[in-house]
């Protein structure tokens, strides 16, 4: 994409004309903005009408995705092309929420058979865990279940059982471990017992550092009281390489697949999310694969001015090329989604954080906004400060339940209202004529003007979380698309990964000398010297 092309020079022409425009100046002009730009699908209704937007600005930025080939780029992600063009690719998360029966061969081969009978192991497992038919080698029921993972098979699994805790159909208790922090794993595994844990490994490619060495000392744990030969019963792994899963010593029953056309960041809905079904129960991660299932249908097919992924993306388009807003806040009035903006986070900056174009060269505009955020009511005693009277302006979006707990109503109101009145305040400011003999008015103005979108929903459950994931994930590649950029490769991720290799023979050995650049040299032989004097 240039920015040179007519649409992107329309579109820069045409901000230079709201410029001067504030949002409350739009509602009172137009009593139906409201109508005219919210859109429902299913148990989801997103209300982008305190956007700094009009319908002429809706009709050029759709305009725009469609002279960027949009239409066609989602067709090739569904129909199962290469769209991953630098590890040659195709991105097929959707097929793994697709549960009809109609096949989709690539290279002659129907994956979706392939994803279904992974699905079915995943179920009995599942269920013979939840049931205690499936035991531990002294004979007792798995009471603890610690997942291993980090990135998506961490963030996914967590967010989803953490937002879901109501549906929790089992008294098994999960422990989720990313960080390869020793304080974390030694905490945990003090409280728990060998006999009566399962540990899953996820990791695509049985390669990840910090997972392996999580694992390997957790396999350390188990055989110290089971023995080495009986803890096999005690090791699950979900990856894409069986070889390096089996050579770990986990039997062939215990590993489940998934395949390098999914991304760790869109694993949720694969073998990662194991621990959901166990937590859950299958209807219950069934019910989560539906609800992202309506959405693609609503993406793949919904005119773009009426599709909410399209939408999204338009607006943050919208926000960070044309208003120059570098940062966009996702602020859930939902407790259960405390989580979700860490897994936004990822799913955002890992898949657009980059310069590089789909093909060659460079990009010359900004793409990913820093995704950060937090839950509602808290923020707004915290960091909403800033959103109302700070030097930056930061787009936000806000999440709410319309139903919230049945013996908690007065609660729920407050809780919404909270999340209405923010959104309200970012949008009018301060009425001036409240401020009109006060003294202090330069320190209490609000000035407004702050842009917003509040997706409600109807209750937090598996089908709506499910297709609220989905939602976000379809915004990020339509952004991708626009942007020109691969949305699913994370080629910076890959650098550290290969630098930890060089840098860990000095630690390991603190008899060597590092020969790095002068900073890495002064903290390895500042860590040697303290590891010396401790031990």
């Amino acid at each position: 994409m240039s920015t040179q092309r007519a649409g992107w020079q329309d579109l820069y022409s045409h901000y230079e004309s709201l410029s001067s425009v504030h949002l409350k100046d739009l509602f009172q002009a137009d009593p139906e903005r409201f109508s005219r730009f919210s859109v429902r699908q299913g148990d989801i209704l997103l209300d982008y009408s305190k956007q700094r937007v009009t319908t002429e600005t809706m009709q050029k930025l759709c305009g725009f995705a469609k002279e960027q080939g949009l239409s066609e780029q989602i067709k090739a992600m569904f129909s199962g092309q290469i769209v991953n063009p630098s590890e040659q690719r195709p991105a097929l998360h959707v097929v793994l929420r697709d549960l009809t029966p109609e096949p989709l061969l690539v290279n002659g081969r129907n994956i979706k058979s392939d994803v279904q009978n992974v699905l079915a192991r995943v179920e009995a497992f599942a269920e013979g865990i939840r049931s205690g038919a499936k035991k531990g080698s002294t004979g007792k029921r798995f009471t603890d279940i610690i997942s291993l993972g980090i990135g998506g098979s961490d963030l996914g699994p967590a967010m989803v059982c953490e937002a879901l805790q109501e549906y929790k159909t089992t008294d098994i208790t999960l422990h989720f471990i990313s960080n390869v922090d020793g304080k974390s794993l030694a905490t945990l595994l003090k409280k728990l017992d060998p006999a009566t844990t399962l540990c899953i490994i996820n990791s695509k490619t049985f390669t990840t550092p910090e997972t392996l060495q999580n694992a390997k000392a957790i396999k350390k744990w188990l055989a110290q009281t089971l023995g080495e030969k009986n803890n096999s019963l005690h090791l699950v792994g979900v990856t894409a390489n069986q070889e390096r899963a089996e050579s770990f010593g986990l039997l062939k029953d215990q590993i489940f697949e998934f395949w390098d056309f999914v991304g760790g960041r869109y694993s949720v809905w694969s073998s990662v999310g194991l621990p959901i079904a166990i937590l859950l129960g299958m209807p219950n991660f069934r019910a989560f694969l539906a609800g992202a299932h309506e959405m693609d249908q609503h993406f793949y097919s919904a005119p773009f001015a009426e599709n909410m992924p399209v939408l999204m993306a338009l607006l943050g388009l919208w926000n960070i090329n044309f208003a120059e807003c570098a940062t966009q806040a996702i602020i859930p009035y939902d407790d259960g989604l405390r989580k979700f903006p860490d897994y936004l986070q990822q799913l955002e900056m890992e898949s657009n954080g980059k310069k590089a174009k789909k093909d060659s060269g460079f990009v010359s505009y900004s793409t990913a906004p820093v995704i950060w955020g937090g839950v509602g009511c808290n923020g707004q005693h915290a960091y909403m400060q800033l959103l109302h009277q700070g030097t930056q302006v930061i787009p936000v979006d806000f999440l709410i339940a319309a139903h919230g707990h049945p013996e908690y109503e007065a609660h729920h109101q407050l809780l919404v209202g909270s999340c209405l009145s923010q959104s309200k305040a970012l949008m009018e400011g301060t009425p001036t004529e409240a401020l009109a003999a006060d003294h202090l008015q330069h320190a209490k103005i609000c000035f407004g003007n702050r842009p917003s979108t509040t997706v409600m929903y109807t209750k937090l459950t598996p089908h709506v979380l499910g297709a609220l994931v989905a939602l976000y994930e379809h915004k990020v590649f339509v952004q991708g698309v626009l942007w020109g950029i691969n949305s699913f490769d994370q080629w910076g991720v890959e650098l550290g990964k290969k630098l930890v290799k060089e840098i860990l023979p000095y630690l390991e050995s603190s008899a060597q000398t590092a020969s790095l650049d002068s900073s890495t040299n002064g903290l390895i032989n500042f860590f040697n010297d303290v590891q010396r004097k401790l031990y």
